[in-house]
């Protein structure tokens, strides 16, 4: 197996035929591969709470009544960063909801929302990704650093007015710390893409 990645993003375009020796993708292309790897996704399994009294819809709804807590993949609960429902399926997020739901239970004082900015990473071959925000149902991605064709690149997202997430392909973690911290704060798109026209203007 190659230890580095020396092939090309292809997003968004479906697989319509596994061909010997690669993928054949919707629009004509064929990709070539020595291994293919097919992942479908993920089902909460909830089975198991049917007539609990439990509200249930791809997972387990923790905001549908007081007291009802949930960690890890199956939880599903209003976030009121992002404004949206979200069931998150990251292992760290998974640590850290945990935690957040043991201190609401124990806790003596009033309850707090668990509200961190979502993140995740992994290492493909010598090329890390890392992830912050959430990076579904956006309007606009912006390539503000690096080249994609070089695989060494940092996108932002946006959803309408607020800049919500970030993606780093093969840049240090260090590299998207501010980016992080601007999700965090919800801040402004356009304040965020300033800093990133600048930079580029000067280079």
């Amino acid at each position: 197996m190659p230890s580095t990645w020396t092939g090309a993003w292809s997003c968004g375009v479906a697989v319509t035929e596994v061909p010997e020796g690669g993928v054949r993708l919707a629009d004509g292309e064929v990709v070539r591969a020595d291994e293919v790897l097919v992942a479908l996704g993920s089902q909460p399994n909830t089975e198991w709470l049917d007539g609990s009294g439990l509200t249930l819809g791809d997972g387990v709804v923790c905001d549908a009544a007081p007291g009802v807590y949930a960690a890890g993949d199956v939880a599903r609960w209003h976030h009121r960063l992002f404004g949206a429902p979200m069931r998150i399926e990251h292992r760290t997020h998974a640590a850290e909801q945990g935690m957040a739901a043991a201190r609401n239970l124990l806790g003596a004082g009033a309850r707090q929302p668990f509200a961190p900015v979502p993140y995740f990473w992994s290492d493909q071959y010598d090329l890390k990704v890392q992830a912050y925000g959430s990076l579904r149902g956006h309007d606009e991605v912006a390539l503000v650093e690096g080249d994609v064709g070089e695989c060494r690149f940092v996108a932002a997202y946006r959803r309408g007015d607020r800049l919500t997430g970030v993606l780093a392909v093969g840049t240090p973690p260090r590299t998207i710390r501010t980016w992080w911290q601007a999700i965090a704060s919800g801040a402004d798109w356009a304040e965020s893409m300033r800093p990133a026209a600048a930079g580029a203007g000067a280079a």
